[in-house]
């Protein structure tokens, strides 16, 4: 039996909503509200990388725990796209479903990592 491997190129995106910029900025004013930004840009990038290596060591515990406070940071400034993803990764851990973790992890981790990348190249992600 002959099986065809496919070959997949995901083009993730990553967009922070206006609409929630525009709140903080108006709320805290633009200067507290760009700091609120780099520090919770900094805070993913550190979540990201402990889930990274919790994943890779089997921490499943550890690995919720951080996905799931991952959530709120990502929603305070924007991001979403990235918290509905990571509500799919804690979906995949409680159910114990291995492939489907790996490949949901996979995207939070790249649409995670393309957020704080293109916000350090100043790069406008507003919707």
């Amino acid at each position: 039996m002959v099986q065809q491997v496919s070959i997949l190129h995901p083009r993730d995106t990553a967009y922070f909503d206006e609409d929630v910029l525009d709140m903080l900025s108006r709320d805290l004013g633009p200067s507290v509200a760009e700091n609120i930004v780099c520090r919770a840009l900094e805070d993913m990038a550190v979540r990201l990388s402990q889930i990274r290596a919790q994943y890779a060591e089997g921490e499943e515990i550890a690995l919720r725990k951080s996905v799931r406070g991952l959530i709120p940071v990502a929603e305070q400034i924007g991001l979403q796209g990235v918290a509905a993803i990571a509500r799919d990764v804690l979906v995949c851990v409680d159910r114990g479903e291995g492939v489907a973790l790996a490949a949901t992890l996979c995207r939070l981790l790249r649409s995670g990592e393309l957020a704080i990348s293109c916000a350090e190249l100043g790069v406008d992600l507003s919707i």
